[in-house]
């Protein structure tokens, strides 16, 4: 896993949490898929501000309280997928 300073972890987070607000206040394609790159990768540098485990896998992995931020951040995009989706279904039918 790779390793970073807590600045920088706290700026992928604030990352995280300004694409879920713009897929909250203006659904579309690009913040969709900023929010998926932004939580993907929050799974993978949060090391220094992880939180607790939750749930340990072996010695060295498990799913920590930060881990979440990516699973909502992706269920989140989905949930914009499908309101630009039927936006667009709404507009072709009218």
């Amino acid at each position: 896993m790779p390793t970073t300073d807590p600045f920088h972890a706290l700026v992928l987070m604030n990352a995280v949490f300004a694409s879920a607000a713009w897929c909250l206040a203006k659904p579309s394609w690009p913040a969709a898929t900023s929010l998926v790159v932004a939580s993907i990768l929050w799974l993978f540098f949060n090391g220094p501000i992880e939180g607790a485990v939750l749930y340990v896998v072996d010695a060295h992995r498990g799913l920590t309280e930060s881990d979440f931020l990516t699973v909502a951040g992706v269920i989140l995009a989905g949930v914009t997928v499908a309101r630009v989706r039927r936006i667009q279904r709404l507009d072709v039918d009218s």
